[in-house]
């Protein structure tokens, strides 16, 4: 859990600050409706902590490849 913001809140305040950011969040939580906000807010991907580097390099790939 993040201290002073959720993931969802940060999503907003980061597109508001710059409207064409891209983000994968990342989550530890079961809570899928807290994913499914993530997804609505328009992130790009969301990948379930523990992950392998090669999961987030291939996020990684799609999210800067798929201009």
């Amino acid at each position: 859990m993040m201290p002073t913001l959720d993931g969802v809140t940060t999503i907003r305040v980061l597109q508001k600050i710059t409207p064409d950011v891209k983000i994968i969040a990342m989550s530890g939580s079961n809570d899928n409706e807290e994913k499914i906000k993530a997804i609505e807010c328009g992130v790009k991907d969301l990948l379930d902590k523990p992950f392998t580097a090669n999961v987030l390099l291939k996020a990684l790939h799609q999210l800067f490849n798929n201009d």
